[in-house]
């Protein structure tokens, strides 16, 4: 009966249990991805000197977008001569509306999006400045880049 004491204040000194603790760390990655398709990759002009496309833009971060014209106008084949033009773009459900004359796309335009557009669809418009004139073909390349911001170094 002498012991019983000794062995409850021994508990009670040094505690009979002890506890330990774990920490866990969760991690995910999901790769930055920016796509986008044309409606039409080649676009007429037609009489009343506009014309317009879609994009169905597919991308799971902000990002940005830059736009260059090769020749900043449409380039008379035959000639020298080149007829300026307005781009407009919007995005459907966001407050994205640019607008450009042509010969400021022959310096590459860039802008951000901050929202992050999965399945948004760009509108595309042109319209001449001047009507075509001269017989022949002109032609212009319209250049645009959309590239994720993550993956491009931060939010930007």
């Amino acid at each position: 009966m002498k012991l019983f004491p000794v062995l409850l204040v021994g508990c009670v000194i040094n505690p009979c249990f002890a506890f330990d603790d774990v920490s866990l760390t969760l991690t995910g990655e999901v790769s930055a991805k920016c796509g986008f398709e044309a409606q039409s990759a080649e676009l007429q002009f037609s009489e009343s000197g506009m014309v317009n496309t879609v994009l169905v833009i597919n991308c799971n971060t902000p990002m940005k977008v830059s736009i260059h014209s090769q020749n900043g106008g449409l380039r008379h084949q035959q000639s020298n001569v080149i007829n300026n033009y307005r781009m407009s773009l919007s995005i459907v459900n966001t407050a994205l509306k640019k607008s450009y004359m042509a010969e400021q796309l022959h310096n590459k335009q860039v802008f951000s999006v901050s929202d992050i557009l999965f399945e948004r669809v760009m509108d595309v418009q042109f319209q001449l400045t001047e009507p075509l004139i001269y017989a022949g073909e002109y032609k212009d390349i319209l250049r645009i880049e959309m590239t994720p911001t993550i993956a491009s170094g931060g939010v930007w």
